[in-house]
């Protein structure tokens, strides 16, 4: 064999094996990148397990909250009516030119926990007497504007008894607001009725009679004595 010949048969040889070399990389490639994928999949696979076990568990909690929700809604069935009832709209209706039914007690009480409120804030250590001479000046210098907002608004006014028929009177929460200052007083009123029928009784001035039973306007439920009993005792 000539030089040549010999120099062609290595450079064939070299190309081949270079040709082979090339496809064992291409053959590793593809299985390393398919060993990659099943790998997610599989990573994929297990956390999708997690997320149907997950979803398996969070089912059968929303299925016993449902069944205590249908359980509490059939035994309280009787006696709760829905705040868009037609006697409740008349008594939100009535109750919001009414700010004068909301206690003057409850008022100052308001002041005071503003009041309070605002030495939180501040840090300030006040001695009894700076108290005492803060509680008697706050009212002159808070001005009270209680009412109660408008009928469209559901919320405010909620029924709590007005389907226990045999009541001889309605139970209603209501929350009055001071707009002015950003402060509310939650209240507790009751209203006589008459039965059968179940219509309010009123007032000799033509008007329902909304007595209050309690409130709390920021220190917390204090039982109301209208003035008239209190002067009675």
């Amino acid at each position: 064999m000539s030089f040549r010949e010999d120099v062609f048969a290595k450079i064939l040889t070299y190309i081949t094996v270079a040709v082979l070399l090339g496809a064992m990389l291409v053959e590793a490639f593809v299985i390393y990148m398919e060993r990659r994928e099943q790998e997610r999949l599989e990573a994929e696979a297990v956390s999708a397990q997690e997320a149907i076990n997950e979803l398996s568990a969070q089912a059968h909690s929303l299925a016993d909250q449902v069944e205590e929700l249908q359980e509490f809604q059939d035994n309280w069935e009787d006696f709760v009516i829905l705040t868009d009832n037609e006697l409740c709209q008349k008594m939100r209706e009535d109750l919001y030119q009414r700010p004068e039914v909301i206690p003057q007690e409850a008022q100052e009480a308001s002041a005071l926990a503003q009041e309070a409120d605002l030495l939180g804030e501040t840090g300030e250590d006040s001695g009894q007497e700076e108290a005492s001479g803060q509680e008697e000046g706050s009212f002159r210098r808070l001005s009270l504007h209680f009412g109660f907002p408008s009928p469209e608004n559901k919320e405010w006014l909620l029924p709590l008894n007005l389907g226990n028929e045999p009541s001889v009177e309605y139970l209603f929460y209501a929350r009055a607001e001071d707009a002015e200052r950003g402060r509310y007083i939650d209240i507790l009123f009751e209203v006589p009725v008459n039965r059968p029928g179940g219509d309010p009784v009123l007032d000799e001035d033509g008007q329902i009679i909304w007595e209050c039973l309690a409130y709390d306007a920021g220190l917390g439920w204090t039982l109301y004595t209208p003035p008239e009993e209190e002067a009675e005792e």
